[in-house]
């Protein structure tokens, strides 16, 4: 039988029964029900023990305080015998025989509670057996539960910072990005001002020119400024 099917067998819970099994599936509530439950136990033995106990030393004392009784009774008999008192002596006779006959009974009770009290006794140790095997069991499962929360939140963070992580490079490429593109506009606005300084350019760069005025002022330049400024938003 598993570790859980004893702690619900203990519960007196039958494995499938409904909400108190789901209420069971943290370990902390089972194993502290569990231990519960076995220290009610050992209560409940000590207590019949000291049950057991009360009610032998009660004969024991009953006992005692008949046998000067029965010896008297004894005495009695043998002095009226002596005395010629047939009468008396048969009376005291058959008292004594009553009361030996309740001291036998109350011997044999006594007997079998004492017989009684030793197997409960033994009971007793072996509930306490188990109760200091479940509590250093509970102890480590405690133990071992807590350090496996432990790690588990322990791997949260570290997934926390793995996407955290993964989103900062995300924006630094975009800004790398960014950068680059401003490169890229900057050394086309100081090629066009440097020309412009030197005078008219030849025919030949008229064409080189037009593609530097559609690198930085056409639909596609515009769209980048555009994205840079969202971007730049965003972060």
């Amino acid at each position: 039988m598993s570790f859980w099917r004893t702690l619900l067998a203990w519960l007196g819970i039958e494995p499938g029964s409904g909400n108190e099994v789901e209420d069971l599936r943290d370990p902390r509530q089972a194993l502290d029900q569990a231990y519960a439950r076995q220290i009610e136990l050992l209560g409940r033995a000590r207590r019949a023990v000291a049950d057991v106990v009360t009610a032998r030393k009660r004969l024991e004392l009953q006992a005692r305080q008949l046998r000067p009784r029965v010896a008297r009774l004894d005495e009695q008999a043998n002095a009226a015998l002596e005395q010629g008192g047939r009468d008396a002596a048969a009376d005291a006779l058959t008292w004594r025989t009553a009361l030996d006959a309740e001291l036998t009974e109350l011997d044999r009770q006594a007997g079998d509670l004492a017989a009684e009290e030793t197997r409960l006794r033994q009971v007793v140790s072996g509930l306490d057996l188990r109760v200091q095997q479940l509590r250093v069991r509970r102890d480590a499962l405690l133990a071992g539960y807590e350090a496996a929360r432990a790690r588990a939140e322990v791997g949260q963070v570290l997934a926390d910072v793995r996407a955290r992580d993964a989103e900062l490079l995300q924006a630094v490429q975009g800004a790398e990005q960014r950068v680059a593109r401003t490169r890229i506009m900057a050394d086309a606005l100081q090629g066009r001002a440097a020309r412009g300084a030197l005078g008219p350019a030849p025919a030949v760069s008229d064409e080189l020119t037009r593609r530097e005025e559609e690198l930085l002022w056409g639909p596609k330049a515009e769209e980048e400024r555009r994205r840079a400024r969202e971007e730049d938003q965003q972060s």
